[in-house]
């Protein structure tokens, strides 16, 4: 029997479970019924008891809507509100009520008559009322509000309620009555019982008293005390006690019997469990859940594993697309560099061929600057690529934020004063050190820089201030421009994030310069964050960065680098297949006084450096007829070139190529364009430590 129910399918196996426990339910029926017999009589009982209750609390409602009808009526009198504005007849016009509100249903009242300010005037001859009830009634006059209010006393709790006596012309309270009543009198009979809401506890058979509006808050509550009362049958203790140990034992084999069951039924169904929970750990592999169980089970599993096998090629899908773009990307750079290149250099050339001619001096400049321009882009759309596959790793070094943030402020001067702004540097004059990459710290300084003047119109105000908030470094940018609208505030540290692009595209950019701030910055384990009341409001970024503690926070200067000695004039030799860009590279190297030769292909190359001898060797790695790579090692082979120093000049500058240069024998890796500046001192710098020459 066992074997057909874990093989039928899971609908039987559930249906066969609930005949037998079906089964055992009508034995206990069976023999609970003594029990419900005399559970009936108990039922009878109570429901008579009940109805009691429900009389006593009506006629407690009653008594109660009698008092407060009694007391607004005497309340809303005009005579007693123009009695209280005349302090000389008070007396005369409050004593013909006083007398007739002693009693209400034969259940005595304290009354007491007071001004505004809750000061007593006069009472019925019964009030007493303490110094927590009169402050209790001079925050009701305050409040100008009519209420009531429980208070629990020694003698048994008391009911005080408050009426306004206000003035006939204005409505406003110039008085009050207040009265007291004891809830032990409320009782229509000696046995019952009166709660309210605020009362600890809860009663059982309790009934709601149906209180007028002004008692409604308080949740009386009546109940008949029948503790005093025996038991109306003697009870049969021995058949209950008969019928509680068959229900216990009958308990227990529906609990032995059911946890079997709901093992054996849910068997396949946990393993189907314990297999999800894997997958969520070890994530989308080749593990497949098992076919076994029911039929419902199986249809499970395998819609499960057609769903892997989906997710699966799709992921696989998406690594070769990200593979592609990477690979994309990495060639687009290299395509965008070439022709940077020989644009560079001319422009250098120009610069420094026609120096004292200011309008080519001029002309170059600007050359310059969009090729810096355009090499930024092409270095932000492949950081933006690593950083977001998590290929980038940060340099954990010491560094101090207000350095990084004076040189981030250099680096941006020119855009800034292109532009006519005034920056307004606010620096904490201690020192602010963190753990971090100096260079992508910078960077992320850079990047809001530029964004605030590029954002701004000609002639704002960025004032940038860091100081120590609660151990955080904190940086912010703030600036008077155009604003960030409330539904770019959200996304705007998205990729290709931008605020809605004019016909004249002003501002320019790819939309990738915060996305790599807030990148940059959680990998240093910080935040950012963007402020802007709106279009034309201007804009405020936040940066907050962990500090370093006291005894973390040792600074070591950068030891300056040594200049370069100069060693003359240098034999150079520039492979390259862009004729332009090895062109232009030669002439900038003559200009520097050094004797240059130029060859276009590896093989020419090779025959060149066999026949003479070189101090430095410039080698694109992209050549057609053979890799850099491959060239280097060929190169190092030749007796000519055992001393050499080689210097990688290629497009490609991502840490992998820099780190295939390093092992190919490259003394350097420079990515095109490559400055001026610091082509020359890379030269100078791999000249004297391949000293002497060959």
């Amino acid at each position: 029997m066992w074997t057909t129910l874990q093989a039928g399918s899971l609908t039987r196996r559930f249906a066969i479970a609930s005949a037998i426990l079906t089964a055992v339910a009508v034995l206990l029926v069976a023999a609970a019924s003594l029990w419900l017999v005399n559970r009936q009589h108990a039922a009878a009982v109570e429901l008579l008891q009940q109805r009691e209750t429900a009389f006593n609390a009506r006629t407690v409602g009653n008594t109660l809507a009698t008092l407060a009808s009694r007391m607004k009526d005497v309340a809303d009198s005009p005579i007693l509100a123009t009695g209280l504005v005349d302090s000389a007849g008070r007396e005369t016009y409050l004593a013909p009520f006083l007398n007739s509100l002693r009693q209400i249903n034969g259940i005595p009242v304290q009354v007491l008559f007071t001004d505004f300010e809750g000061k007593p005037i006069a009472g019925n001859g019964f009030e007493r009322f303490d110094s927590e009830q009169l402050a209790w009634l001079r925050t009701r006059i305050d409040a100008g509000e009519e209420s009531a209010a429980i208070f629990d006393r020694p003698g048994g709790p008391e009911l005080v309620g408050v009426n306004l006596l206000r003035y006939s012309r204005t409505n406003t309270p110039e008085g009050a009555l207040v009265y007291k009543i004891r809830l032990q009198d409320l009782r229509p009979i000696a046995s019952s019982v009166l709660a309210w809401e605020a009362q600890p506890g809860t009663h059982a058979g309790e009934v709601p008293v149906p209180a007028p509006e002004a008692f409604r808050h308080l949740g009386l509550m009546m109940k008949i005390d029948v503790s005093d009362v025996g038991q109306p049958l003697e009870t049969p203790w021995t058949q209950y006690g008969l019928i509680g140990g068959m229900t216990l034992a009958f308990a227990v084999i529906v609990f032995l019997l059911g946890s079997r069951l709901s093992l054996g039924l849910t068997q396949d169904l946990r393993q189907l469990e314990q297999f999800a929970g894997k997958l969520g750990e070890e994530g989308i592999g080749a593990a497949r859940a098992e076919l076994a169980g029911s039929s419902e089970t199986i249809t499970l599993a395998r819609s499960i594993n057609r769903m892997l096998d989906g997710l699966h090629r799709q992921q696989a899908r998406l690594e070769r697309e990200h593979q592609r773009k990477d690979e994309f990307l990495a060639m687009l750079a290299h395509e965008l560099r070439n022709p940077l290149a020989p644009i560079s250099s001319a422009a250098q050339l120009l610069r420094v061929l026609f120096a004292d001619v200011p309008r080519i001096k001029d002309v170059s400049g600007v050359i310059s600057r969009q090729v810096a321009h355009m090499t930024h882009l092409v270095d932000d759309l492949l950081d933006v690529s690593r950083v977001t596959r998590g290929l980038v790793t940060i340099n954990q070094t010491t560094v101090e934020l207000g350095a990084v943030l004076r040189e981030a402020a250099e680096q941006i001067k020119p855009v800034i004063d292109a532009r006519k702004h005034s920056l307004v540097l606010e620096i904490a004059p201690e020192a602010l050190p963190v753990c971090g990459d100096r260079t992508r710290l910078v960077q992320v300084a850079a990047n809001l820089l530029n964004n605030a003047a590029k954002y701004t119109p000609d002639g704002g105000v960025l004032h940038v201030s860091l100081a120590r908030q609660d151990g955080m470094a904190v940086l912010r940018v703030r600036d008077n421009g155009i604003g960030i609208g409330a539904d770019l505030l959200p996304v705007v540290f998205d990729l290709f994030t931008q605020a809605e692009r004019t016909p004249d595209r002003a501002q320019g950019g790819l939309g990738l310069g915060l996305a790599l701030v807030q990148k940059l910055v959680e990998l240093h384990g910080g935040a950012v964050e963007a402020h802007s009341a709106g279009q034309g409001q201007g804009s405020t970024f936040t940066v907050r960065l962990p500090l370093l503690a006291a005894s973390e926070s040792a600074l070591t200067a950068p030891a300056a680098a040594a200049a370069p000695a100069s060693l003359g004039p240098l034999r150079i030799l520039v492979v390259d297949d862009n004729v332009d860009a090895a062109q232009t590279l030669g002439m900038l190297l003559e200009t520097a006084g050094h004797k240059v030769t130029v060859e276009h292909s590896a093989q020419r190359a090779l025959a060149r450096a066999g026949k003479g001898r070189f101090d430095i060797i410039l080698l694109d790695i992209g050549l057609p007829d053979m890799s850099g790579h491959e060239l280097a090692g060929a190169l190092q082979q030749l007796p000519n070139c055992a001393g050499c120093a080689l210097v990688a000049v290629s497009g490609y500058g991502q840490e992998q190529d820099r780190r295939l240069s390093r092992e190919a024998g490259f003394d350097a890796h420079l990515v095109k364009p490559v400055p001026p500046d610091l082509l020359v001192d890379t030269i100078a710098r791999v000249a004297n430590a391949n000293s002497p020459r060959c």
